[in-house]
This record gives structure tokens, sequence and C-alpha cells, in this order.
């Protein structure tokens, strides 16, 4: 944590330095790789969160995240041996004073590849506001799902990533994190599994506010992917706010069973489907005091 190396190319980049906030990595599910995420943590209060800041703080990751590619140094302290290291940048915007309410997404609008100068292959993955309240709600549920055992504990949990037709899974041991990808994709599905019950089971935290349409979506792809079986429990979480859901459910799974041919409620599948639930994601929105954090920084 907090290091400072080397610039690769100082000329181009306006810097003899570059900082390192923190290092995430994990084994990609889908490839022999380990992602290894160079981190940029911005803790900002309302006003300071703008497009001229965003932007700034994007082509600086990125220049971070080219030199890291290429840089000894930075290989040295952050990429095991004996793993094929493949370094994205992360970009932490938290809002610390929870009174941001703008759509953060349109901050971003503007920013162009061309005003990156990333490699073709390279990724950025920008988590802002929105983004770190909701996965902080589910970290929080996930905790205390545990603590009041409806879940297991962590080694007999990981995140779900499917056998591909095109794609295998080439690490489904090792490849338990969740991804980047799917932090901020639409939805984050856990699997667990009880060795004393033989049961297994999916807790899908779901982000957005439910549809019809959204969940006969994502019942299709639980019934893809044989999830819709006797001894397979199945949970959607949705937010706290979203008090509709088990009615939606409940609509979405008459409308799925109406579209299979030969198929009604009684049958097998539209049993299994009657038994997917719905729960709630609790809202978790922490702040802290900005005299706080000015005074940590003054003492630092």
């Amino acid at each position: 944590m907090n290091v400072n190396w080397d610039c690769e190319n100082p000329e181009v980049h306006g810097v003899k330095k570059h900082p390192t906030d923190t290092v995430f990595f994990y084994d990609e599910p889908y490839s022999e790789a380990r992602r290894y995420l160079q981190c940029d943590l911005k803790s900002y209060g309302k006003t300071s969160i703008t497009r001229p800041q965003m932007k700034a703080a994007i082509v600086s990751l990125a220049k971070q995240v080219t030199c890291a590619e290429i840089s000894s140094d930075w290989q040295r302290m952050y990429v095991d041996d004996q793993t094929t290291p493949v370094i994205s940048g992360l970009l932490f915007v938290y809002n610390h004073d929870d009174e941001y309410d703008a759509d953060f997404d349109h901050l971003l609008s503007d920013i162009r590849s061309e005003d990156l100068q990333l490699n073709p292959d390279s990724r950025l993955f920008i988590f802002g506001p929105d983004d770190i309240n909701w996965l902080d709600r589910v970290a929080t549920e996930i905790r205390q799902m545990r603590g009041k055992g409806d879940l297991p504990s962590r080694q007999f949990t990981s995140f779900y990533y499917p056998q591909l037709v095109r794609k295998s899974n080439f690490q489904i041991v090792e490849a338990r994190a969740a991804t980047a990808e799917m932090l901020s994709s639409p939805w984050i599905m856990l699997r667990w599994e009880d060795d004393e019950t033989r049961r297994e089971g999916f807790v899908v935290f779901h982000r957005r506010k439910t549809t019809v349409d959204d969940l006969v979506y994502l019942l299709d792809y639980l019934r893809h992917f044989q999830l819709l079986q006797r001894k397979i429990d199945v949970t959607i979480k949705v937010s706290q706010t979203d008090s509709d859901a088990t009615i939606i459910l409940q609509k979405a799974v008459r409308k799925y069973i109406d579209h299979i041919s030969g198929q009604n409620e009684d049958s097998d599948i539209g049993k299994f489907l009657q038994q997917v639930k719905i729960g709630f994601v609790p809202e978790n929105k922490t702040s802290f005091s900005t005299d706080a954090i000015g005074m940590e920084y003054v003492e630092r």
C-alpha cells in the first residue's frame, strides 16, 4: 500500500513517479491468468466529484496501468512468480459525505479512448458512489447471512462462473473471487454448498429494480445452466426498497412457464421455478466526518 514507483515514460506522462494506493488480485475463471488491479482510491465530498476531476483521475490511472505493464519495479513488488499477470486499473470514487445524488456515469461521457492511450487489451474499471454503496450492502448482507447460519463459512462459498460452450472455466477451483466484471454487472451470483445435507444453493444479488422481463431472463439463465433442481436452493436478493419484487417474481414465473411448450405449474420445472425465493438487501449507507478525514490527512 501507498508506494511510489518510477514512471517508465516521464516525457510523455509528465511525471517522474506513479502512486499505488493498493493492489488487489484474483485468478481469472476463463483463462489461466491472474488479474492485478492497480488501484487509485479517492474519497471526495459531493462538490469535488466533478467532470474535470474524474477525467484527470482516469487519465492518470491509464498512465499508471501502461507503465505497470512494463515496469520491472511494479511487477517485482506485486506480481507473484509463476503466474501469468494481466494488469488493469481500478478507480474507486467514494463519496464520504454521502450527499452525491447526481448521475455519476454522466461525468464520464466525454472521455474518449484516445485520451487514455491504453494498450488495446488493457482495461480500466471505475466504481462510483452508487457502485460502492451497492457493494458495501452486498458485503454486509453476506456477513449477516453467515452470522445467522443462512450461508456456510467462507471455504464453502464461491462466486459462480458457469462452464460456457466456447470458453471453459480453466480455474474452477482457484477462481473463487468476484471479478471486477461481476462486481459491476446487474447481478452478483454467490454459490454455496453444505456437505452435511448434500445441498447447494445460489444467492443472486440483483442490483436493478426488478421487472418481469429481467426476472424471466434470470430464470432462463438458471435453467440454461441446470441450476433449477430439487436439491438446489435459489434466493434472489433485491434492494429493500423494491417492495413489489415478490409479486413480480410470481408473474415472471407464470410468464416463463407459459412460454415452455407442454409445461405448467404442476410440472417439475414449474415446481422448481416456484421454489425460487425473494430476499432483501437492507440499506446500509455509511458516511464519515469530513473534519476527521482532514485531521487524519494532516497527521500523516
